[in-house]
């Protein structure tokens, strides 16, 4: 007779019961990992006025292989070659508004499963993420150029989040914040905006003239970027080293400065710092 082999255990098969002793020596360990082996802007990132750092793919990994567990994807794809999308981009060089149609919409699904593989327990199941190539960021690029990294993109976002609720982890890290649906293709973020007394704004060179009938653009106010839009932008720029000299010297005809940022360019501004 052949040697026996044992069967590795059903997926299925539920993790068991942790005691209070179990998790507090899980959450000593995450912490031990975080300040000795992760690094800040390489496995997770740090957003002024946000109160939990964002945990990257790195950091996912790296959690990972520190409680052996290994991540299972089961991802799908949908395609509509003849569905559009009507897109507006800000060129940089020409200091103007450009738009177009990107005929062709990708979709993928994926969902990640962690096994803990000394024991076949498993830690988190079929945690969803999505990507498309109808998102801000992939908009006006050729669908069918995209397709891997939407899909990557996809894979990511199950990762990072299965690796979240698999390990507890929710109250010290946050999803990546890039992929928070306010910053995801939506036109505008939807956050309220601040709002500034006339009389307290800076003086400026030169004023543009305001469309009637909103009300953010009325005598005594005007729309600006909320501190968390702000508070990102200030990370990202740092995040892709660029000088804050640079930065309003590129922006300089519509702010000169932090505070004064409109909420209406938020997404033009992120969609600037990616495209570096």
């Amino acid at each position: 007779m052949g040697k026996a082999v044992a069967l590795r255990k059903e997926e299925q098969t539920p993790r068991h019961e942790l005691t209070a002793e179990d998790l507090a020596e899980q959450a000593r360990k995450v912490l031990e990992i975080k300040n000795t082996i992760m690094k800040s802007g390489v496995h997770y990132g740090t957003v002024n006025g946000c109160k939990k750092p964002s945990l990257f793919k790195p950091g996912a990994e790296k959690l990972c292989a520190a409680f052996m567990l290994k991540p299972e994807f089961q991802t799908s794809s949908m395609e509509d070659p003849e569905r559009t999308i009507n897109w507006e981009k800000y060129d940089y060089k020409a200091r103007k508004q450009v738009s177009g149609t990107t005929q062709g919409f990708i979709n993928y699904e994926s969902s990640c499963t962690l096994v803990h593989i000394p024991t076949g327990e498993v830690w988190a199941k079929n945690v969803g993420g999505n990507c498309n190539n109808f998102e801000d960021k992939f908009r006006s690029q050729n669908p069918y150029n995209l397709m891997n990294t939407v899909e990557k993109m996809a894979e990511k976002r199950a990762l990072v989040a299965a690796v979240l609720i698999g390990t507890a982890l929710s109250d010290l890290f946050t999803q990546d914040i890039e992929d928070m649906a306010y910053f995801n293709g939506k036109n505008t973020p939807e956050v309220e905006p601040r709002k500034v007394a006339a009389k307290d704004k800076p003086e400026k060179k030169a004023s543009k003239p305001k469309a009637a009938g909103r009300p953010e653009d009325s005598e005594n106010s005007v729309r600006l970027a909320t501190d968390k839009q702000v508070a990102y932008i200030k990370a990202m720029i740092k995040k892709q080293k660029i000088p804050e000299l640079d930065f309003f010297s590129i922006w300089v005809e519509d702010f000169d400065h932090w505070e004064g940022i409109p909420f209406h360019k938020v997404n033009d501004v992120l969609a600037w710092i990616r495209d570096r």
